[in-house]
This record gives C-alpha cells, sequence and structure tokens, in this order.
C-alpha cells in the first residue's frame, strides 16, 4: 500500500515516516553548512532546529524532535531563535545543554545515577547498567569525583578518563554502543525519550563528503541518493530536493518478517489491547512538496493520507468525523511590561494613550475576569478556552502513573479555585475541588466592572488618569502579517472589555493588534509595546521546571521583566511545615538539576509548582486566554489504530496506521465519488 504524504515547504527532513535520513554529525565542532539548509519552514519535526535560523515560530519548537529538547526537557516560547543567536535556543536550555549544542556532542546520559560506579564502566550500552542504580546521596565534590571516574573517551577503554568540565556528550563506544555524558543528573525515563530520535550518519558517505575548504566544515550527507545511507523500518529510494522523497519497506530493518508471497510484515514488540499488532502498513511513503491550496486540492482528491488545514478552513469541517483536534501543549496569552516609566514613555512616544492604567494591578485583574473566553476562541477553530499556565497536557509521573496529571493534582486545582475565588464545600454550589475547577470560566462581569472602578480612582488620585479619557493600547501581535482571525479575536477582545468599562468613570478602549514584529517578546520587554500576545509550553513531563521561563534571568530573556525583577523580590512558602524564603528566581530552579527541592517526593513538588502557578497569576503580569490545538483531516483511506491521544506517541503515527483500502480499491472509490471527496 501507498501512503502519501503532504508537508509544506519540505527541506530535506523526516517526517512521519520516522526515517532519519539526515543526521547531525556528533563528532564535529562546528555543524556542516549543508545542515543550515535542510530544515523545514512548515514547522513539523525538523531535526536541524537547533542550527541557526531566521525564521521561528512557536510551531516549529512544539513539534522538532518530537519534543525532546523543548516540549520535554526545556520551557520554551514563540519565536525565540534567531539568525544571529542572539535569543536562539541555547539560552533557553540549562548550561550543561548549551554546551551540548555548542560542541555538538549530544545528549543525556545519568553516570550520576547509578549506586555502581563500575557498573557503568563495563555498561555495553552506554545507559543499561545505570538503569538500577540510585541516586546517591553525597556531597559535591564526591559526586563529582564520581562522576569523572565514571566518565571515558570515546576509545570506550576504562582506562580512558575524560575532562568532566569540557566532554559532556555522546561518543562512539564500537559499532554498537553509543555512550551519553550528562553534566547533571536526569532521570532515566526523560533520558529515554530524549533517545527517540537519533541522528546516525554513515560515515564513509559523510567523510566522503566533507568539505575544509572555506571557515566551516561542510557535508553533503544526505543531499542525494548516492550520499544517503537509509535504517530503520523504511528506506530513501528517490530524491528530488524541493519536491519529493520516496521511501519503500526496508528489507534489511531487523523488525520484518518475509511472508510465503515475498510481501514484509512486523508486529509490535508491545501490546495494543492486549495483543501485538500489525505495525508499518505501508509499503510506500511519498513525501511531496506543496502549497496550502495544493494540498487542500490533493486531499480532496484522495491523493494525500492526511491534511491540515488552516484555521479559517477549519470551520468547514467543523462536523466531520475525520477531524482530530488535540490539545498542544502551548498557553496563547498577554503579557505585559507594566512598568510605569516605560508606560509613560510608550504613551509619549510609541502610540499609546492613558496605557499608564496598565499600572494598575486592579486594572490587569479586571481585564483578565471581563475577557469571555468561550467567546473570544470563537474566532478560530485552533483555540480552546484557558484559564492557567499549564493544561492537563503536563504529567508529572507519567511512565508509572498515566493519569498522573499536573492539572488535574488537588494542589493545581486548588491553585486556580484560589486565583478565581471560587470555592467548594457546604454552603457552596460545589459539592467537590473537583467540580469547583471544573466550573471555572475565568468570566466575571460584575466583579471586573468593580475592579476597573477601584483601578479609575486609585489611577486618579495618583495623578496618572483624568477621568473620561480615552485609552489606546498597542499589542505586539505576531511575527507575520495579520490574519483575519487575529483581527476578530481582537475586536471581540475590545468589544468585552468596553462592555466592562462602562460606568467605571474610564473612557473608551481601543486595541490595536500589531503584526510583522520581528520579536514581540524582546519589544514588550524593552518598551516597544505595552502588551505582548503569544504562547509558552514547557516541559510537558516534568512540569516542575516551567517556571524558569518566568523567573529565571539568566536562562531565559523573560517577557515580564518590564513588570518585575524575580531575582531579587523573594517569595516565602511552607513546605512540610517550614517556612522557607527565597527569590522567584531560585525558587524556580529548587526542583531542577541540584536544586533545594530536585529529589523532593511528587506532593512537595506538586505543592511547590501549584503554590508558584497561584502567585504569579495573582500579579497579572501574564493573562492566559486560549490554549492551542492541533488539527487534521485523515483521509477515508486510512485510520489510526486508536482514537485515544497519547502525549508521548499522539495516534500511533504511521507505526499503528491501519488501511481500509488497497491503492487499486481506493483509485476505484474515488472514480466513483466523482474524482473529489467530500469531509463534511
Amino acid at each position: 500500500m501507498l501512503l502519501i504524504i503532504n508537508q509544506e515547504h519540505f527541506y530535506l527532513r523526516e517526517q512521519q515516516v520516522k526515517v532519519c535520513t539526515y543526521a547531525r554529525p556528533w563528532h564535529l565542532l562546528q555543524l556542516p553548512y549543508s545542515f543550515l539548509y535542510h530544515r523545514s519552514d512548515d514547522h513539523c519535526n525538523d531535526h536541524f532546529y537547533q542550527v541557526c535560523r531566521d525564521e521561528w515560530d512557536y510551531t516549529d519548537c512544539e513539534s522538532c524532535l518530537e519534543g525532546v529538547t523543548c516540549n520535554y526537557t526545556e520551557p520554551y516560547g514563540s519565536e525565540k531563535v534567531t539568525y544571529d543567536g542572539s535569543d536562539d535556543h541555547t539560552d533557553k536550555l540549562d548550561p550543561w545543554f548549551a554546551a551540548v549544542v555548542d560542541e555538538q556532542s549530544g545528549n543525556d546520559c545519568h553516570y550520576d545515577k547509578s549506586d555502581d560506579i563500575s557498573a557503568c564502566r563495563t555498561c555495553q550500552l552506554g545507559w543499561t547498567a545505570c538503569e538500577s542504580g540510585e541516586y546517591r546521596e553525597t556531597d559535591e565534590t564526591e559526586q563529582n569525583n564520581l562522576l569523572k571516574e565514571a566518565l571515558f573517551v570515546d576509545t570506550g577503554k576504562v582506562g580512558d578518563m575524560c575532562d568532566y568540565d569540557a566532554t559532556v556528550g555522546c561518543y562512539k563506544v564500537d559499532d554498537y554502543t553509543i555512550r551519553y555524558v550528562t553534566a547533571q543528573y536526569i532521570d532515566l525515563n526523560n533520558f529515554l525519550i530524549s533517545c527517540g530520535s537519533t541522528w546516525l550518519v554513515y560515515k564513509p558517505y559523510y567523510e566522503a563528503g566533507m568539505d575544509t575548504t572555506g571557515t566551516l566544515t561542510t557535508t553533503n550527507y544526505g543531499t542525494a541518493i548516492e550520499n544517503t545511507m537509509s535504517y530503520g523500518p523504511y528506506k530513501l529510494v528517490s530524491l528530488q530536493a524541493d519536491k519529493q522523497m520516496v521511501f519503500v519497506q526496508n528489507e534489511n530493518w531487523y523488525g520484518y518478517e518475509k511472508q510465503e508471497d515475498g510481501s514484509l510484515l512486523s508486529m509490535t514488540n508491545f501490546e495494543v489491547d492486549g495483543e501485538s499488532v500489525p505495525q508499518y502498513a505501508a509499503t510506500s511513503v511519498v513525501i511531496d512538496v506543496m502549497d496550502d491550496s495544493s494540498a487542500k486540492q490533493a486531499f480532496l482528491k484522495g491523493e494525500l493520507a492526511e491534511w491540515s488545514p488552516s484555521p479559517e478552513e477549519v470551520f468547514a469541517f467543523a462536523t466531520s468525523d475525520r477531524l482530530y483536534k488535540v490539545d498542544d501543549t502551548f498557553t496563547m496569552s498577554f503579557f505585559f511590561n507594566c512598568g510605569l516609566k516605560s508606560l509613560q514613555t510608550m504613551d509619549a512616544s510609541k502610540g499609546n494613550t492613558n496605557s499608564v492604567v496598565l499600572s494598575s494591578t486592579n486594572f490587569r485583574k479586571a481585564m483578565s475576569l471581563a475577557i469571555d473566553r468561550a467567546e473570544y476562541v470563537t474566532a478560530t477553530q485552533g483555540y480552546k478556552p484557558a484559564y492557567s499556565l499549564m493544561n492537563n497536557l503536563y504529567h508529572y509521573d507519567i511512565f508509572n502513573d498515566p493519569t498522573s496529571s499536573y492539572r488535574g493534582s488537588d494542589e493545581a486545582m486548588q491553585a486556580i479555585c484560589n486565583l478565581y475565588g471560587v470555592k467548594y464545600g457546604e454552603g457552596t454550589p460545589y459539592a467537590t475541588l473537583k467540580d469547583a475547577y471544573q466550573s471555572i470560566t475565568g468570566y466575571n462581569l460584575t466583579e471586573a466592572k468593580e475592579l476597573f472602578a477601584a483601578a479609575c480612582k486609585e489611577l486618579i488620585e495618583a495623578g496618572l488618569y483624568k477621568e473620561g479619557e480615552p485609552i489606546v493600547i498597542r499589542i505586539g501581535w505576531a511575527k507575520g502579517a495579520l490574519q483575519s482571525a487575529d483581527n476578530k479575536q481582537c475586536e471581540i477582545l475590545t468589544k468585552q472589555l468596553n462592555a466592562a468599562l462602562e460606568g467605571s468613570g474610564f473612557g473608551t478602549l481601543t486595541l490595536e493588534a500589531v503584526g510583522n514584529i520581528n520579536d514581540r517578546y524582546a519589544d514588550v520587554a524593552n518598551g516597544e509595546y505595552a502588551i505582548g500576545y503569544g504562547a509558552w509550553g514547557g516541559a510537558a513531563l516534568y512540569p516542575f521546571r516551567n517556571f524558569q521561563c518566568y523567573c529565571d534571568t539568566d536562562q531565559y530573556s523573560v517577557n515580564e521583566i518590564g513588570c518585575w525583577d524575580p531575582a531579587t523580590e523573594m517569595l516565602t512558602l511552607n513546605v512540610n511545615g517550614e517556612d522557607v524564603t527565597m527569590s522567584w528566581k531560585d525558587w524556580s530552579g529548587a526542583l531542577i538539576g541540584t536544586g533545594r527541592f530536585t529529589d523532593a517526593d511528587f506532593a512537595t513538588k506538586l505543592y511547590i509548582t501549584a503554590q508558584m502557578e497561584e502567585l504569579y497569576l495573582q500579579k497579572y503580569y501574564r493573562i492566559p486566554l486560549a490554549g492551542m490545538t492541533n488539527v487534521s483531516l485523515l483521509s477515508y483511506q486510512v485510520d489510526y489504530y486508536t482514537d485515544d491521544y497519547n502525549i508521548m506517541y499522539g495516534f500511533g503515527g504511521l507505526r499503528l496506521m491501519t488501511f481500509n483500502y488497497s491503492d487499486a480499491e481506493w483509485a476505484e472509490y474515488v472514480a466513483e465519488e466523482g474524482g473529489t471527496l467530500s469531509y463534511e
């Protein structure tokens, strides 16, 4: 069977086929120049995203590497990679990972988790022997010495030590073994996630294509059939740059068994609904390069297995039983520069009028409560209402407990109930905490009006505002040109806010969405815009690290830095009966790396994270508006094996995709339908 997949603006990269035909070189100090152009502009599964480039948006990071270094390892934000590296991913990662990126040396290991260092020395899989080890309680000096003893160079010889400070990364041990070395602790599960994508190269081809004549070492590996080596269940058999790639089943892959009729069959090594099932049913995979309009037409003609409609196009297919809509980890929010001096400057020279009103916490809180998010998300089919920083995709112990949703924990639900003033129990409409949490809409027009009136009074008394004057606030909205959905969203927000402002003493509020902004995040922090609009997503399988992006000024360009200094503002939390006082910045690092509470139990980590989420949102430096979703239409020719979405595996992808028609049967069906299919 033939599976045809479209991806817009495809540039020699892996797609759903999960066959990595273009690999990252571990042993060079610089990336090959060719990698700079082997990238995807379609924001999907681009393995070369760590190379600097000039155009990115949030969907790049969300998809690349299946979320290994972004979604599951580090919080990240929209448009956080620029060509000159001034705002690239390395400054959004832990220092150890930045070093790895710089040195091209690799991913993760957990030698520091082993209780038996000697076992690591003889480990033939790099991490297998460490797997059963437990983290040893040692002082920093002893721990570093033990780590140094466990590290050795790429010869694989026990006696060859490497310098702990310089050689974190990935090393070849032998033809079948790669050793990963990290500079700080990472648990086994997160390490294994990071192994979900590998970038292996075939050395003879790779080195034969080397060019060292320029300032940057390059290779032509992976640019043509003759210099590409495939591995995995499919192999590359045809390549037309910027046009098409064709893969067929790889008969040399260990997972296939040849049947009597010559066909190749592979069964899962895991059970689905209690039994092993066929996998990689497609005999051929074709990836075509086409624009959105062409992709739509090809899909309706039965030429594509899957198509992702634009937010505007989704409306036409809203009731289709072939429409798949799943949550994403990103939350769209307003974020502010509410520093009084910055706001006064913006009123004087940046096109705003009376944006100083944003210096009032009451005003910003009133804005949040005045927004009916259920109406707001009707502007696009790609959004769902959001009332918090993290949604139910964030798990804290998914490998042992698939139900371990951060958002579903008592601590996290209580935090948001506190934020919106929703109570439960006797004398309330809600019997349980869950009932109370599920009732939250974020919309309270009565309270919003009261807060706007209070804000107006305090601003007038402070000499910052004159009653009845108009308010004009420009919003850094989008990197590209504004779309119809953007304008509609801004119109809805403007309408809702003005409804709440009536009778408050404030004049009419005008929100002006601004597009074509190179870096709205930096522009808000630098005082070009009082409000920015954008998304943040984070470590979906370790939500306890997500507050770094809001608080850690060393690791991140904190978008809300125009409002506060998290490095100096102190926060006291009562942790297990003890009052602990640290800066917000220090609290953001307390649950990661060598932080004070890294080894704490989940109850403690949940408490700390939920408290930080509640107290941070109470500042109203950021107002959550909507959660993003991924939307796609699936062809009648194929089905997912399951409709149960898993954040780690999606619906099973190509691996578990099943066919309802053979290629011949499908062609006959499309012809019977007149050559154009209806999915509405």
